[in-house]
């Protein structure tokens, strides 16, 4: 038995038109579709889920936010250690954050960002790498901690 696909209606295997609207019985039932093929045909880009989230949290505008973020803690931690005398492994410790989520994000979006040119996604690696490398340096990683703690 196939059903009605206007009304819903089981056909009999002998009539050829649905008891219930009258419409045509169809040639061929379909069967039904798996949660993943259905999710694949949806899927026009041809790209896995985690792939769409990472292409959304490091889009050009996150990386844009993120890197205006550090940039801004980093000047807070310049100004802390300017102005306030006793606060200066506070400073050291907001700048070190800063830079260190520019440097995370420019090497997750140089890698995750397949719409950026190969040579900007080089760029914001290396330049990503180096951030991080720079804000956790042993000096500055363990001041800040010994003043927090």
């Amino acid at each position: 038995m196939v059903k009605c696909i206007k009304c819903g209606v089981e056909i009999p295997d002998s009539a050829s038109y649905c008891p219930n609207c009258g419409s045509p019985k169809p040639k061929e039932q379909r069967a039904p579709q798996s949660a993943y093929l259905s999710m694949k045909a949806s899927n026009f880009n041809g790209i896995s889920p985690f792939e769409g989230i990472f292409n959304i949290v490091f889009s050009k505008t996150m990386i844009i936010l993120v890197i205006a973020l550090g940039i801004l803690l980093a000047w807070i931690g310049v100004v802390i250690r300017i102005f306030a005398s006793g606060s200066a492994n506070i400073a050291i410790l907001i700048s070190s954050i800063g830079f260190a989520a520019m440097g995370f994000f420019l090497v997750c979006g140089g890698i995750w960002n397949s719409r950026v040119d190969k040579f900007v996604r080089l760029a914001m690696v290396l330049m990503g790498i180096y951030l991080v490398v720079q804000s956790l340096s042993v000096t500055s990683l363990y001041s800040g901690l010994i003043s927090v703690f």
